[in-house]
């Protein structure tokens, strides 16, 4: 079962604020914000306003001692969006995503800890609050994973966890179809920007990311965060879906040269993979079991595009030779991607990376990773192919 990590949930949902007015002074900055906030148990020390990095390290921007009433104040201008924490006392950090022009009021609990989780809420910023919402439905389905992935680990029989793998599916459905709406209305905010990284995916949902990325450029906005999003979208759209897949002309373990548009007319399954990939080594009886269900298919065609070895050109086609050799694979069709320039030309960063190539020859399906179980591998090939016959 596919394990769920959404990095920005721990930015903005465990963090907190501070008391007395300074102003934080960024030269030739046009978007004012003040923020003002109170803790609420007995605290002493400073609250630190930091703005995040592109690395995501916070660097300090100001401070203020925490008031007798336990209040706090800060007052800035900021050239452009960006992500910023207030840090209460190094007990309790509050994560905040800021376009400029907001008035914030910030109540918090003032510690953190496993055992005692600190509180907070932030005021005065609806894109802020319609986040807030993501990072909520995030937690909820986050549990009901951990809850499901508890049951699987349990399960003793193959029925059983096959339920539980339909659950988590229906689970992870209801979770996008939540989350989706609010994301749309979010925009091209920064709040909308990181959102969608964080909770879409972009082989199910390239249509938002493509389409916010467009908005983006009509709307004129080139801050930092708005030109890495638009950079990324324009990278991932090589090898998208919908788009005419890449052309190519490798050669397999004979010396055979296979061009993928001399395949124009097929369903044509491009695996790629490496030796030294344990995930994709455990999709292979996957891959097997649609293999051989095609096998007198003439339309069908799979192709194992091998790339992304560690080793030197020179021992690449003998290190695979040897892998295939090794483990009885010589009815795959293996070709060899040497130095990996398909691989990035179809926008592959992780393996196994999958794609279909229709008859057409533009990308009707793709996925990565490796989906759990030998059965998961084959039925998601049976929906492509026999999808790419209608």
């Amino acid at each position: 079962m596919k394990k769920v990590i959404f990095g920005i949930a721990l930015i903005i949902s465990g963090l907190s604020c501070n008391s007395q007015t300074q102003n934080v002074s960024t030269s030739g900055s046009e978007m004012p914000f003040s923020i003002t906030g109170k803790i609420n148990n007995p605290i002493s020390g400073k609250v630190y306003l930091e703005k995040m990095n592109d690395r995501n390290i916070p660097q300090r921007l100001d401070s203020v001692t925490i008031g007798k009433d336990l209040t706090f104040a800060f007052k800035g201008k900021m050239n452009e969006p960006a992500i910023y924490q207030l840090n209460i006392a190094n007990s309790q950090l509050i994560g905040l995503i800021l376009e400029g022009g907001e008035t914030l009021t910030v109540t918090a609990d003032g510690f953190n800890t496993p055992e005692n989780p600190g509180k907070f809420t932030v005021d005065g910023s609806v894109t802020m609050a319609k986040f807030n919402q993501c990072v909520a439905e995030v937690q909820k389905f986050n549990q009901t994973r951990i809850d499901l992935q508890g049951k699987f680990d349990a399960a003793k029989d193959d029925k059983k966890k096959k339920e539980l793998q339909n659950l988590y599916i229906t689970a992870e459905d209801n979770f996008h179809n939540t989350v989706k709406p609010i994301i749309n209305e979010l925009g091209t905010s920064l709040a909308g920007l990181i959102a969608i990284n964080n909770f879409l995916n972009p082989e199910k949902d390239f249509e938002i990311y493509d389409r916010v990325a467009t908005q983006l450029e009509k709307e004129g906005k080139s801050h930092f965060f708005a030109k890495m999003f638009i950079q990324d979208v324009n990278r991932k759209k090589v090898g998208s879906v919908g788009t005419l897949a890449p052309d190519f002309s490798l050669t397999d373990l004979n010396g055979k040269t296979v061009k993928l548009s001399e395949l124009r007319g097929k369903n044509v399954v491009l695996d790629f993979w490496a030796t030294w990939c344990g995930p994709c080594i455990m999709s292979f009886p996957g891959m097997k079991m649609a293999m051989d269900k095609y096998k007198n298919d003439p339309n069908v065609e799979f192709l194992f595009v091998n790339t992304y070895e560690r080793v030197g050109q020179d021992k690449w086609k003998e290190t695979v030779s040897n892998f295939v050799n090794q483990r009885k694979m010589t009815d795959y069709k293996v070709i060899l991607d040497l130095g990996g320039s398909i691989a990035q030309t179809y926008g592959v960063e992780g393996i196994p990376a999958k794609f279909m190539v229709d008859k057409e020859g533009k990308i009707k399906f793709k996925s990565t990773g490796y989906l759990g179980s030998s059965e998961k591998v084959f039925e998601e090939m049976v929906k492509w192919v026999e999808e790419g016959k209608k």
